[in-house]
């Protein structure tokens, strides 16, 4: 717990200094507005006592009231400017979060493990937000304590034992609620995961129509309230345990004030202590016994809140393995050689190998084409190339250099790439295809042109201002499947790096139109050092060498007219695609 509290303090005093001015001042004006309630009755009674004039009580209530205003004047005033703070250091927290994520190794994204530690710390980043109450409250606890001590120093000692052991009862009961709750987190994040994703679908437009043609509403809705259930039952064993801590507090506090008073009265009666010597230690016994309530149910709470700490620093610092800072420079030469030295590749948590033992070289400005049937290892291949994931065994190579030894985002700057799937922001179709504030508009006409999606832009109203994504924008227009994928195409032509990668970017394009959109990528990737993958082979003739994916490896090699000429699995598949192309075809 003290490492998880100095990490946040420290973490907040770097990204908010004045908070913790701000709590110290509440601390010191809580104890103050408490004393001044001890002290007004018993004052107004010492005077009623020894027959004070209507004017001195007078004087003298509304000077207390005077002071109590003042003070809680600048109370209302500090706590505002401290949820202020507080909703900040929350908001800090998120965007930690959110910049993990985005920096985060690939492979990562895709790491079961990952994406829970994600879930727990985003559900506890209010935590930023109240863990600062706590330490005002802990705080203004231990203050008045001492305050407290001083006040009823006349009274019996065991009179303080039974203040503190009655406090310390009800408070071990919600240290083990708190304990059991954090013990049994995993029960409620995977329901609440589940429920995150199906509300996602749910407003996914994409699926919309799914959700009505396959009649899937109804089992979504299975889905959402099965998770809802667990969920729920959950909380409700959670509940129980609070209920029954609660009712050991509310015990121990009537027993605790039931003696206290019947102690104060027995005093009263003997002549030990005057009427308002009795309000003022009845008063000063109740507010101790709260001081002590607090300095132990905050320690709890403050237990809790470096548990609930502890879970964003554990997805903070999740382990990255990629080079970030510093490594070799990249080399400044016209073109870039790849190579793949017998690479293996298994996802986390399989079994087996998604590729394994290849070996590859690709040749400074060499078009290669990356074929094979679905689920060969196309995709993964290619990722291993652009750096997303590290081999489980070989290494991958930069013009004979492991990419391992370079900061790994400058490597990223060398590629650019559109994969099977593609996501648009919800920002303008020039954003879209610049993503930086600096846009060079002659390069961005050159690329729309390229990619074959000038004559769509030009049609919008607002061109390349217009917004996409309704759920964002209700002014928004919307592209076709088609139209999306030329739009990426253009982003990754806009970028104009000496790598590209192609990873069946025309999947939504009819054959004639792949076609023609190929021949352009073969004008445009002259000097590049390219890679395509597409499961029309008929679309990558072009290309200097085609080597085909099979059982985990790479089965055949070579142009176009050597694959046919062998006339293996290569020929097999283009003779079965090809001739649904062919005229006069009957269907």
């Amino acid at each position: 717990m003290w490492q998880n509290i100095s990490y946040f303090v420290r973490d907040s005093w770097r990204k908010e200094k004045s908070v913790v001015l701000v709590v110290l001042a509440q601390i010191i004006l809580s104890v103050a507005l408490a004393i001044v309630g001890i002290f007004l009755p018993a004052t107004v009674v010492q005077q009623i006592t020894l027959g004070a004039e209507i004017r001195v009580l007078v004087v003298t209530i509304v000077g207390f009231t005077v002071v109590t205003i003042i003070l809680q004047t600048i109370d209302r005033y500090l706590k505002s400017s401290a949820d202020g703070r507080r909703e900040r250091l929350a908001l800090f927290a998120l965007c930690d979060a959110t910049e993990k994520t985005l920096h985060t190794d690939f492979a990562n994204l895709e790491s079961q493990s990952f994406t829970d530690a994600q879930q727990k710390a985003v559900r506890r980043s209010a935590t930023y937000m109240t863990v600062w109450e706590c330490f005002k409250n802990l705080g203004a606890g231990i203050l008045g304590f001492f305050v407290y001590i001083a006040v009823l120093s006349i009274v019996h000692p065991w009179v303080f034992l039974l203040a503190a052991s009655t406090c310390v009862v009800g408070v071990f009961a919600r240290h083990r609620v708190n304990l059991w709750w954090h013990k049994n987190d995993d029960l409620q994040a995977a329901p609440g995961k589940r429920i995150q994703n199906i509300n996602h679908m749910s407003e996914r437009q994409g699926l919309a129509k799914d959700l009505r043609l396959f009649a899937m509403t109804a089992w979504i809705k299975e889905l959402f309230a099965a998770n809802m259930d667990m969920l729920y039952n959950f909380q409700k064993k959670g509940e129980r345990r609070n209920a029954l801590a609660g009712a050991a507090d509310t015990l121990a506090i009537f027993v605790r004030e039931g003696i206290t008073y019947i102690y104060l009265i027995g005093l009263v009666l003997s002549g030990e202590i005057a009427p308002d010597t009795f309000v003022l230690l009845f008063a000063a016994l109740a507010g101790f016994s709260g001081w002590i309530s607090d300095i132990l149910r905050e320690w709890v709470e403050l237990s809790r809140h470096g548990m609930n700490i502890g879970r964003m620093r554990e997805f903070l610092q999740y382990p990255d393995t990629f080079r970030r800072t510093g490594g070799a420079k990249i080399p400044k030469v016209a073109a870039f050689s790849l190579e793949l030295k017998n690479v293996s590749y298994k996802y986390q948590g399989a079994d087996d190998f998604a590729i394994q033992n290849i070996s590859l070289h690709i040749k400074p400005s060499e078009k290669l084409a990356v074929v094979g049937l679905n689920g060969a290892g196309k995709t993964t291949l290619v990722k291993l190339l652009c750096g997303l994931y590290d081999p489980t065994e070989g290494a991958v190579l930069l013009n004979g250099i492991d990419i391992r030894e370079f900061n790994r985002d400058e490597y990223y700057e060398l590629f650019t790439a559109v994969f099977q799937e593609f996501n648009i922001l919800p920002a303008t179709i020039a954003d879209n295809i610049v993503q930086d504030t600096i846009c060079d508009d002659r390069r961005v006409k050159n690329a729309i042109g390229l990619a074959g999606i000038q004559s769509k832009i030009s049609s919008l109203p607002n061109g390349l201002d217009s917004f996409l994504i309704k759920e964002v924008h209700l002014d928004s227009e919307e592209l076709s499947g088609g139209e999306t994928q030329r739009l990426m195409l253009a982003r990754a032509l806009y970028k104009n790096a000496p790598i590209l990668i192609l990873d069946e970017p025309t999947a939504a394009l009819d054959p004639i139109a792949e076609s023609e959109l190929y021949n352009r990528y073969d004008e445009l990737s002259k000097d590049r050092t390219s890679v395509y993958i597409s499961h029309r082979l008929a679309s990558t003739r072009f290309c200097d060498r085609i080597i085909l994916i099979d059982n985990k490896g790479i089965a055949e090699a070579g142009t176009h007219e050597e694959l046919m000429k062998k006339g293996e699995k290569y020929a097999e598949l283009f003779e079965i695609q090809s001739k649904y192309y062919r005229e006069g075809v009957v269907f």
